[in-house]
């Protein structure tokens, strides 16, 4: 989408439109698939020589669970910020490639189902099992890491 530098206010200007899914390049062969057209709001501000944009993207996206081979479907929504360095001679500027890259930057690596995450969740919370946080008569202990070194004296 094309926004024009003169078409931005003082206060800046917001921005809704929506990009294809397709035009992402995910296609099936791919680990994950955007299902929904990406809906992108973007409240765009001019500071001097350079145009900010914050950015907010949505979508849902189908995938798999990396462990258990289950189908996942999830909503998917990301912020970012985005600048472009202008001068005198620039009269637009074009965001979508920009907002494709961030998109792509943004996937997850590992997609999880549901139950997988709350393991991963309840095992991050849980203590281990063999060490208490706290040493005899409810001192905290703390890390000494050359407690056990031994020096050689010298004769």
């Amino acid at each position: 989408m094309k926004i024009y530098i003169k078409d931005i206010r003082q206060e800046g200007i917001f921005v809704d439109y929506q990009i294809p899914a397709e035009t992402l390049g995910l296609t099936q062969e791919d680990y994950l698939q955007f299902i929904k057209p990406i809906e992108v709001s973007a409240l765009i501000e001019r500071v001097d020589n350079t145009v900010l944009g914050k950015i907010k993207v949505k979508s849902r996206y189908k995938s798999f669970c990396c462990r258990t081979l289950v189908d996942v479907e999830r909503d998917w929504p990301q912020e970012f910020l985005l600048d472009f360095q202008i001068d005198r001679a620039t009269e637009f500027i074009e965001m979508d490639e920009d907002i494709r890259q961030e998109i792509i930057l943004g996937l997850p690596v590992r997609v999880l189902c549901d139950e997988e995450m709350a393991k991963e969740t309840d095992a991050a919370l849980e203590p281990p099992l063999d060490e208490s946080p706290t040493g005899p008569q409810g001192k905290k202990k703390t890390y000494q890491p050359f407690a056990n070194f031994k020096l050689k004296r010298e004769s």
